[in-house]
Order: structure tokens, then C-alpha cells, then sequence
């Protein structure tokens, strides 16, 4: 049994649509005036007006022929306060306290993430409040909520298709143009003042278009839905073939993953998505093939036992280093997740009919979305300042150590709250080893990035960095350096999911050891690190050719190996050294030997 779909075409569809079209133009004027005119220079100011320039304009186009005006007013204010108060902490979080009492506002870094979790929470909001508005109540039946979020969805997706397209051929016929020496339209795409407007104007049209023909997104909607309800027996069959071997294989290969919460929440979303894709508003019934009826009440006993595993996964990752923003975001998530999993267990085992309070439990975790996001979005529980609550009270408990105590991440990646907690250090009143602590705070305080554009990480020792042999130490001073991306250093020193294996060996015979970087999974080459004045760390030699050659890193792992003269004296041309680097056949001859000889002595 089918039912027709609950959104309809707007009344006066040409006024609103007029008025759509016109408000498409207006935003994209206002944006050129943010960007191009630098409208607002303060960033505080900037970065909320661009999210409410953004987004409040296709709420109130999205709206028109559906809410009264009143309404429609108030849902528009209440979003633009929602987004106003968002961007500007974004803004004010980014501020960096360093040695001037002077508070910097920087550009937000996060502003895309900002971007996409104000979006999310604007469309489930949006879908609520139209959703109540077409039942004339408060809570709207779950068919509606199901039919205009489906629709919403399918609108702003086409929209963005529609947009992107046109793009593309206003830039095709100015290429045409062009090759007949008429340069009017090149000119025009590469003036912000028309693209802007254009392109806003375009997805307005596509939104009125979509929205006038209710009928035509129905039937694309009933499509795409009944394709990814024949992926669940799919899904369920492989994700509970993971569960049922998670006894067998034991749960050490996971954790060695150190990825497993995010891909275990990528599993339950996918669950959720397919299962509410075959179940749609539960008014289906018989007309859902038995294969996927029964996918789908198996489906919904799987992310419980995922659910569990990635809490446990999370709670050993945060007791051993503490919370970081990402373990944050992931706890948010799994909170989300915690409710789908015992809502849909209960659906599971429900028999008063198919799968009936999926309906419920989708409407609790919409709620529970929204406020999870408006609470990570502002200072409510910004992950920067939990984290940094976090790592400093281990600090001040003896928890972790003052040598091994992670500075550079209150520097780097906690924006004001964690450069704040530095400070507080620097006094030296902090933990067991207050002293210490307050030089290493000091020390990195002082630091200052270069002014060359390149974005700078520090690199997160106890998480990225393994060193060989295990008695062996890093240096106090490596992790406190300051690395550049795109300046030949291996990427675990600049992207903070990536890993490297360390090896202290003293080159040079000077009695200090050089650091011998290898990067785990990656065709970065093997670099070699030397200790200059105040502890700077540079790039000393490249192990050329020994980027791909595996047993090149067991056997130092092994400690099998040993450092002799150089065979060949170097040359110095007018007091200048050259350096003389290995063929490439003698390297490839090289690497074919050392896995000769690592099967060998395994056999």
C-alpha cells in the first residue's frame, strides 16, 4: 500500500516563484559585497554574516507558499540568531593568546566543518517546522516528517546538480566565444558581481522548479528509495558477518586499525539510512519483498552490538591519551548513535507490527542531532575546550608527564582555549613537574610560525611516532618543533592521521643521534633529521630509492645493521659540497638483495 505524498505545490506558484528568483538574486549580491567589497572586516562580524547570508536566504525560499508570512518571519529570525551566535564563536575560537595581551581574531579554520553541521542542523529543523506548518499541529505525523525531509533532500541535491550545470555551460560558451575572439562572456564569468547572483538565482529557480512539480520528486524519491532497500540483505549480511566473527578473531586486529570508532559509526549509519529506506514511513507493508522485511529486523538488532564496541574502542583510546576534539565529535556521534541502536533493538523485537517504532525513534534522534550539533557549535561543548580540560587536568593529576606531556597540541589544534592553557602553565604551578612544565610551555609560547603561507602542524609524539628499539627515547625537543606541509619532510610531520617509524642513530659519529624518519604506508622517501642551535630540527639526507622497499624498515626494526665509512670521498666544488646520491640500478639491486636476505633468515 502506497500513500500519496504529504507535501503539495505551492499556492500562486508564479508570485512565489518571482519572489524566489528575487531573493536568489539579493543573496548573491550580498555575498559579492561579503568577499569581493570586504563588506564586514572583522571576522567575528564576517563569518556570521556569511553563514546567515548563506543559508537563512534558501530556508525562506524553501518556505514561501508553505509557511504563513508571520511564521515564516520567525522561523527565518530564530535560524539567523541559531547561525549569528555559530559563527561567531567559530570566529572567536580561532583567536590565538600569545605574548600580547591583545586578543587576534584569525579566519575560522574549521569553517567548512561549521558549514556542513549548520546546514544539517537548518534541515532537519526546517523539515520539522514545515512538516508541523502542512499538519496544522506542533508534532506532525511521521509520514509527513518522512515525505518533506525525503523532499528536501532530493530539492537540494537536484538544485546543487542544476547550479554545478550551469556553471559548466556558462564556461563552455565563453570558451566558444573566446575562440571567435569575442571576450564578452569570458569577462563576465570572471567578474564575482555576475557569477554570484547568476548562480544563486539558478538554484532559487531550481528549488521553485522542484517544488512546483511534487509529483515528478515523489517518483524519484519511491526509485532511489526501493534501489538502496534491495542494498540492506547486502549490508545486513556483511556487517552482521562482522559481527558474528568479532568473537573468533578477537578485537586486538581492531584496535591496531586506530581508526575502528569512525569505521564502526560509518557501519551504523549505513544501517540506519538503508533500514529507514526499506521501511520509508512504515506504510509499505506486504508491498516490501520478504528477503528485505527480514534484512531489515535483522539490520536492526546490528547496531547495538556496534554500537558498544565503538564506546569501548573510544573509552580505551581516551583513557590511555585523554579526550581530543576528534574523540569529541566521536562521543557526539556515538551519542546519536546509542539511541538509534536501543530504539531499533526494541523495534526489532517488537511484534505489534513491522518494525512500528522506528517512527519514534527517528523523530528522539532528529532532536537529539539538533541539539548535539548546537552544543559542539557553540561554547556549550566546543570539543576545543573539553579537550584541553582534559589534557591539562592529566598534566596537573601526574597522569601524564611533563617530558611526555603533548604542548604542541594545546598550540596547534586547540585555538584560544589551548594557547590560554599554555599560558597558565608557563606560571608554573601546573602538575607534579610544574617547572618542567613551564619551560616546555615557555619555550613553545616563544616559538612564533614563520610568515610564508604554509600551514604548520606538531606532530602528536605518543600517537604518530614509534621509536626503534623500544628502549630508546625521542628527543625532548622534536615534538615541539613546528612542521610545513610541502616542504619534503615526511607527511606524519604534517597531517595528523598519518605515522611514521623513528630511528635514533648517530650518523655523524658525534656522539649525538640523528632521527631516521620512515612513514608507515605512504611512498614518502626516508628522511634523516639532525639537532641544531636551540633545538631546531632540520632535514639533513634523504634515503633515496628506499621509499618502497619494505625489509629496509624490518631489518632496522631488528637493530640488523651497522654504520661504516662512505666508499666513495665526497667532492667539494669552490668550497661547496656536492652531494653524490646511489644509482637507480644499484638501489633496485639493493632492495632485491636485503629481501633475499630477510627470506632467507626466516627460513
Amino acid at each position: 500500500m502506497t500513500t500519496a505524498p504529504a507535501t503539495t505545490a505551492p499556492e500562486t506558484s508564479r508570485p512565489v516563484g518571482l519572489a524566489r528568483a528575487a531573493i536568489g538574486l539579493a543573496q548573491g549580491f550580498v555575498l559579492y559585497l561579503l568577499f569581493e567589497k570586504r563588506a564586514f572586516t572583522d571576522p567575528l562580524i564576517h563569518t556570521a554574516a556569511f553563514l546567515i547570508v548563506a543559508l537563512v536566504p534558501v530556508l525562506a525560499i524553501s518556505s514561501l507558499g508553505h509557511l504563513r508570512a508571520a511564521l515564516l518571519a520567525l522561523w527565518c529570525a530564530l535560524a539567523a540568531v541559531a547561525l549569528a551566535v555559530i559563527g561567531v564563536h567559530a570566529a572567536w575560537r580561532e583567536t590565538r593568546l600569545l605574548q600580547s595581551p591583545q586578543l587576534a581574531p584569525l579566519w575560522p579554520d574549521m569553517l567548512p566543518l561549521v558549514c556542513f553541521f549548520s546546514l544539517a542542523i537548518l534541515f532537519i529543523g526546517h523539515a520539522l517546522v514545515l512538516a508541523a506548518a502542512h499538519d496544522k499541529r506542533r508534532l506532525a505525523s511521521y509520514a509527513t516528517h518522512f515525505d518533506i525531509a525525503w523532499k528536501l533532500f532530493i530539492q537540494l541535491v537536484f538544485s546543487g546538480f542544476f547550479t554545478g550545470a550551469l556553471f559548466l555551460a556558462l564556461w563552455l560558451g565563453a570558451s566558444l566565444f573566446g575562440l571567435v575572439k569575442l571576450r564578452f562572456l569570458e569577462s563576465l564569468m570572471e567578474s564575482p558581481l555576475f557569477v554570484a547572483p547568476v548562480l544563486c538565482c539558478a538554484f532559487a529557480c531550481a528549488l521553485h522548479l522542484t517544488d512546483v512539480r511534487p509529483a515528478i520528486v515523489h517518483g524519484i524519491r519511491n526509485l532511489l528509495l526501493v534501489l538502496m532497500s534491495w542494498l540492506l540483505p547486502v549490508a545486513t549480511l556483511l556487517i552482521g558477518g562482522f559481527v558474528v566473527c568479532l568473537p573468533f578473531t578477537g578485537l586486538d586486529a581492531l584496535w591496531a586499525t586506530r581508526h575502528a570508532t569512525v569505521a564502526l559509526l560509518a557501519a551504523n549509519a549505513l544501517l540506519v539510512v538503508l533500514i529507514n529506506a526499506a521501511w520509508q514511513n512504515g506504510a509499505m507493508g506486504d508491498a516490501v519483498a520478504p528477503v528485505v522485511r527480514l534484512a531489515a529486523r535483522v539490520a536492526c538488532a546490528l547496531p547495538l552490538p556496534l554500537s558498544a564496541i565503538a564506546i569501548h574502542a573510544l573509552a580505551l583510546r581516551v583513557g590511555d591519551h585523554g579526550w581530543t576534539p576528534d574523540r569529541i565529535f566521536a562521543a557526539a556521534a556515538l551519542l546519536v548513535s546509542a539511541i538509534y541502536a536501543l530504539g531499533y533493538l526494541f523495534a526489532a523485537i517488537d511484534k505489534g507490527g513491522w518494525l512500528r517504532r522506528v517512527a519514534p525513534v527517528n523523530l528522539v534522534a532528529a532532536y537529539a542531532a539538533i541539539a548535539v550539533l548546537l552544543a559542539l557549535l557553540t561554547p556549550i561543548a566546543d570539543p576545543a575546550r573539553i579537550a584541553v580540560d582534559s589534557q591539562v587536568a592529566r598534566l596537573e593529576s601526574g597522569a601524564v608527564g611533563a617530558d611526555k606531556f603533548d604542548y604542541h597540541f594545546l598550540k596547534a589544534e586547540s585555538r584560544r582555549y589551548g594557547v590560554a592553557a599554555l599560558l597558565r602553565i608557563k606560571e608554573g604551578k601546573t602538575g607534579p613537574q610544574a617547572a618542567l612544565a613551564a619551560e616546555r610551555a615557555t619555550r613553545l609560547l616563544a616559538d612564533q610560525p614563520g610568515d610564508d603561507g604554509f600551514p604548520q602542524h606538531t606532530v602528536k609524539a605518543a600517537e604518530q611516532l614509534t621509536v626503534w628499539p623500544a628502549s630508546a627515547r625521542l628527543p625532548a625537543s622534536f615534538p615541539l618543533s613546528t612542521w610545513k606541509v610541502n616542504t619534503g619532510v615526511p607527511r606524519c610531520l604534517t597531517d595528523p592521521n598519518a605515522h611514521c617509524d623513528v630511528f635514533p642513530i648517530d650518523f655523524d659519529d658525534d656522539g649525538k643521534d640523528e632521527l631516521l624518519l620512515m612513514a608507515s604506508n605512504s611512498y614518502d622517501e626516508p628522511v634523516v633529521f639532525s639537532e641544531g642551535a636551540r633545538g631546531r630540527w632540520t632535514v639533513s639526507a634523504r634515503l633515496s630509492g628506499m621509499t618502497s622497499c619494505a625489509p629496509f624498515a624490518d631489518l632496522l626494526k631488528r637493530g640488523d645493521y651497522r654504520l661504516v665509512a662512505p666508499r666513495t670521498r665526497q667532492i667539494v666544488v669552490a668550497g661547496l659540497p656536492v652531494e653524490m646520491d646511489m644509482a637507480a640500478t644499484p638501489v633496485l639491486e639493493t632492495c632485491t638483495s636485503l629481501i633475499n636476505t630477510l627470506n632467507a633468515r626466516e627460513k
